[in-house]
């Protein structure tokens, strides 16, 4: 699964999942749902950074994104949307709403750490954007969605950058690559779809950082889908103990 850091948690299409009509609410009332999702995973991100100074134990950037995570990130977002609602018609509809996902989020962030957060010991964090460019080439005019990831001297593979969707109305050569590589990450993977749903592995083997990728003479080929991230290797409880000081 994504870190915590990585801000992977849920998507603006996701939301429906949890609230069918929460886009029509969004829209018609001039809801930025995207800023709310930012703004519910920062909330999220201090009160488990709380948590951890509280426990002594572990260090944010090695939270890993759980299901109960992205399930309390969801009601976050939800009870901040219809606060939103309510406040700018002060329908008694929204009003319930709002009170009745604050409730959920209420119960859903006791559940999670009741559960325990879950870390990693060595995180490798996801890369930002992949860097694209198009020269003269023979490949027909196309176009590529791409996603990369980051590895670690040891292999392990970080999730996936967002997709990105690039095109060359004419003839071309393309070359991809990422701009910087943070402390740890030795090799990256990069994965290429020519639709949204079939972005697959491109390299036979994973490519030095700081290297660069070029579209073969054959085009983009099929390959494996970019993984969920590392495995949780543990999880931090919360226990009863006295605070030093």
């Amino acid at each position: 699964m994504a870190l915590l850091v990585d801000g992977d948690l849920n998507r603006v299409e996701e939301l429906k999942d949890w609230d069918t009509t929460v886009l029509d609410v969004a829209n018609s009332e001039g809801i930025d749902l995207a800023a709310k999702l930012r703004l519910a995973w920062r909330e999220i991100e201090e009160e488990v950074q709380g948590f951890l100074l509280w426990q002594e134990a572990g260090e944010l950037g090695q939270v890993q994104v759980d299901q109960a995570m992205r399930k309390w990130h969801a009601l976050i977002t939800l009870e901040a949307v219809y606060r939103d609602a309510y406040f700018s018609q002060l329908n008694d509809r929204y009003e319930k709403r709002w009170k009745h996902y604050g409730e959920l989020a209420a119960a859903q962030e006791r559940r999670y750490f009741q559960l325990g957060v879950a870390t990693v010991t060595n995180p490798v964090r996801r890369p930002e954007a992949v860097t694209v460019s198009f020269g003269e080439g023979g490949a027909p005019a196309s176009t590529y969605w791409v996603r990369a990831t980051h590895l670690d001297a040891r292999g392990r593979e970080s999730a996936a950058s967002e997709v990105q969707m690039v095109s060359s109305p004419l003839p071309h050569s393309m070359t991809a690559s990422l701009a910087y590589a943070p402390a740890g990450v030795t090799h990256w993977n990069i994965y290429v779809g020519l639709e949204s749903g079939s972005i697959g592995l491109q390299n036979a083997a994973p490519m030095e950082a700081g290297s660069a990728w070029t579209l073969p003479a054959g085009g983009v080929k099929s390959g494996r889908p970019p993984g969920d991230g590392q495995a949780a290797d543990g999880r931090i409880e919360r226990l009863p103990q006295m605070r030093r000081g």
